[in-house]
């Protein structure tokens, strides 16, 4: 082996060992809205999923559609824009069974504005969503 071609996979070596390390930092790094969020007669966990953000029935104030709405994943691919902005994600509506475009921003508030739309975000609504204790919760989805 010739002492240039040494060199190289040694370089080689260091700079996938710093990608690697800088990809683990990440994964290890808990998402600021990571935790429990009601909108309107829901609550959502909040959580990181390969990188992205993704979000699962926890709790729902209507009984009779417990059974076939908890624990089922309405929010996933949230990338992230900074520490405090998401976008590019879906959003599956628990009522209609229609798919949307989300994004969301942690406001200093304590508050997440989610934006829901149709092909540009103009267009949409924002919900806001609160941070919620899951002991506040009676009946948790199991």
């Amino acid at each position: 082996m010739k002492i240039g071609e040494s060199r190289r996979r040694i370089i080689a070596f260091l700079v996938a060992s710093f990608v690697l390390s800088v990809a683990d930092v990440r994964k290890g790094e808990a998402s600021s809205v990571d935790g429990t969020w009601i909108i309107r007669n829901l609550a959502l966990r909040i959580y990181d999923c390969d990188l992205l953000v993704c979000g699962k029935i926890v709790w729902m104030k209507d009984t009779s559609r417990r059974a076939s709405q908890c624990g089922k994943t309405i929010i996933w691919g949230l990338q992230p824009n900074g520490l405090t902005e998401w976008s590019g994600g879906s959003i599956l509506d628990p009522n209609d069974g229609k798919t949307y475009r989300l994004s969301a921003t942690y406001e200093p508030d304590g508050t997440l504005r989610a934006r829901i739309f149709v092909g540009v975000p103009i267009l949409g609504k924002t919900e806001v969503l609160k941070r919620v204790d899951v002991q506040d919760l009676t009946e948790m989805c199991r």
